[in-house]
């Protein structure tokens, strides 16, 4: 992925990834940060994904967010949003990284009863910087939009929150430089064509990211 993704920043591309599990932007996400030292990463997630290591491995979907950190001396933030699902030990490091930013599905519920949602997205993202790369795990999302995902968890974001996050992201000036889409699991349900649920809301998520992306190029340094 790291020569893919280089490849495409070179020749002027947005790079975007599809994966399987969360595991696979490591070397897109190095890329970026290597072409744009001080990147943000905004994740998009149940999970924190900050274990050191899951059942032994090193560079499992678990991990994901504690390998960007250990081997992307680029990145200068992590923006955490729609976490419902920790560790101890992932909510220690969440405390003590002074670049790891996290807003928790409980402070979302919080500002969204009191009407105070927006304002919280807006506070959150001026602490990114003015390059942001957007690794998105479907299962940030509440369940019952893709229910086929491999770690459903409770909660989550709806879909008009959602593009509310991305539509505010560019709103304020940030510019995405590259993203992915991971735990999309398209599986079979009875449909002659193959097609199911998870496949066409994944398609349409996917359309909504790349989007947003291609509408944040024209953000700068001189237009924040």
């Amino acid at each position: 992925m790291h020569g893919a993704t280089s490849a495409a920043l070179e020749d002027g591309r947005l790079p975007v990834l599809l994966g399987g599990d969360h595991s696979t932007p490591l070397g897109a996400i190095q890329a970026c940060a290597e072409r744009f030292p001080g990147l943000g990463v905004l994740q998009i997630d149940a999970h924190a994904d900050l274990r050191v290591a899951y059942e032994g491995f090193r560079w499992s979907h678990a991990s994901i967010c504690h390998n960007v950190l250990a081997e992307c001396p680029g990145v200068a933030r992590l923006v955490q949003v729609g976490i419902r699902d920790l560790g101890r030990a992932e909510r220690a490091r969440m405390q003590s990284d002074a670049r790891i930013v996290g807003v928790f599905d409980l402070d979302w519920t919080r500002a969204r009863r009191k009407g105070r949602l927006k304002s919280l997205v807006r506070t959150t993202f001026a602490m990114l910087p003015q390059d942001v790369y957007v690794t998105f795990d479907v299962d940030g999302l509440d369940p019952t939009l893709c229910p086929g995902t491999g770690t459903p968890v409770p909660g989550g974001f709806a879909w008009d929150e959602a593009m509310l996050v991305l539509r505010e992201l560019v709103k304020s000036g940030r510019r995405i430089v590259g993203l992915d889409l991971n735990e999309v699991s398209a599986g079979p349900d009875g449909d002659p064509d193959g097609a199911s649920w998870d496949a066409m809301f994944g398609a349409r998520l996917l359309y909504r990211l790349i989007g947003f992306a291609v509408a944040s190029q024209s953000n700068s340094q001189s237009a924040r």
